[in-house]
């Protein structure tokens, strides 16, 4: 897929610290800019990792920007393995309970759905989500396809084939095997964590009316049908919900075309600078 690259070539961050507090849970967290600023929290979908987003972070230089790699991935993949998506939603609350005021958080594909479970757990813990193309593979509609693929990888006895095959699909395989062989053996290595992810997409895991934040839900003009129809489906559920479309962007913006996902990025910084005044409807004092 043009513009999606695994492994070597990444610029070191800029203004770059180690998170002290996340070390107890061993996730692996970036602080980018003035730590003193609201801050901005990425989360990267499945499979991938926080790398995803490096090419959107000198957009924001005056943005306390806050990456990690969820457990399993990355830098993360010593921590205890996830055992369903609220372990994801829980360390996403943990990162946001080093931010000394409610974050952004703008998520990325499966990274939308521990957003989305940990905004129903505590509202007020976020300022604004912003939710690009979240796939939806349990709700009645979602292609069947999708539906079958999760059960697949959910049942496998061989996770790591799994994902290479995932990423073999998204890169080719003369991009699989251009990869160096610890490369590959490092994303073969997050396949369990994959696997918990698929599985966590079989059943429903929050009730949509329960995400009471304000949202915006994004896709890209050049994304398949379903993301477009789901992000079109999800504003019509959730409860604080905005719709943004991205002209010529597809599923993997934040790679692909980081300019277009910071000006996304700059719609859910702005709907949160306009909602800040508001109490949350039916969230608690």
């Amino acid at each position: 897929m043009p513009g999606l690259s695994i492994g070597g070539g990444v610029p070191r961050p800029i203004r770059y610290r180690y998170d002290d507090p996340m070390r107890r849970s061993s996730v692996y967290v970036e602080n980018h800019g003035p730590l003193t600023t609201p801050a901005l929290v990425l989360v990267h979908g499945a499979p991938d990792r926080s790398t995803s987003f490096r090419g959107v972070l000198p957009y924001f230089p005056d943005h306390r920007v806050v990456l990690y790699d969820r457990r399993g991935y990355g830098r993360s993949i010593h921590a205890p393995p996830a055992r369903a998506m609220i372990d994801h939603a829980n360390d996403l609350l943990a990162v946001l309970d080093d931010c000394h005021a409610p974050p952004i958080v703008v998520a990325h594909s499966f990274g939308s759905n521990p957003t989305m479970l940990a905004a129903t757990l505590r509202p007020t813990a976020f300022a604004c989500v912003g939710l690009w193309e979240p796939p939806l593979p349990w709700v009645e509609w979602w292609p069947r396809g999708t539906k079958r693929y999760n059960a697949r990888v959910a049942a496998s006895d061989d996770p790591a084939d799994d994902i290479e095959g995932m990423y073999r699909m998204l890169l080719g395989d003369p991009g699989w095997e251009r990869l160096q062989p610890a490369v590959q053996a490092e994303l073969r290595a997050e396949g369990t964590a994959f696997q918990t992810d698929m599985a966590s997409e079989l059943e429903a895991p929050f009730d949509f009316r329960d995400v009471l934040v304000p949202a915006v839900v994004g896709y890209g003009t050049a994304t398949v049908a379903e993301h477009s129809e789901g992000a079109r489906w999800l504003v019509d559920r959730l409860p604080n919900a905005r719709l943004h479309a991205t002209d010529g962007a597809g599923h993997f913006a934040p790679r692909t075309h980081p300019e277009e996902f910071a000006a996304f990025m700059d719609v859910v910084v702005a709907m949160a600078e306009a909602a800040a005044p508001t109490t949350l409807p039916g969230a608690a004092d």
